[in-house]
């Protein structure tokens, strides 16, 4: 998702400075906003909740951490990647991008003025 967001970006600029008008890149906005959107409902999009974190040990770890899982020489579960995957994204990626795609979206068109590109 933030490969495709970031082509879309960078081809929505590239247009934009060939055609001389930036509401292409603004019209990119919307599309990174939406990845960005997408990303934020990773978990109902995958069906998978983000899980609550249960002290296993005398250690102090945690059923997310994989180190309790390395010293009890088991293998990392499934759920438990998808869980890391699912707080990124709603964390960290789903906000950035979206707050990136509404910032082209609301203003990347003011740069046709100082650049002196059509409006």
């Amino acid at each position: 998702m933030l490969s495709a967001a970031s082509i879309v970006a960078t081809l929505g600029l590239a247009i934009s400075i060939r055609m001389r008008d930036f509401s292409w890149l603004q019209r990119c906005g919307s599309v990174v906003t939406c990845v960005g959107i997408l990303l934020l409902t990773r978990p109902s999009i995958t069906g998978n909740d983000i899980l609550e974190r249960v002290v296993m040990d005398k250690s102090g770890l945690t059923d997310l951490d994989p180190e309790y899982y390395r010293r009890q020489n088991e293998p990392l579960p499934d759920l438990l990647i998808e869980d890391r995957e699912s707080r990124r994204a709603v964390g960290i990626f789903g906000p950035v991008l979206t707050v990136f795609g509404s910032l082209i979206w609301g203003f990347a068109e003011l740069l046709n003025s100082p650049l002196g590109f059509r409006r």
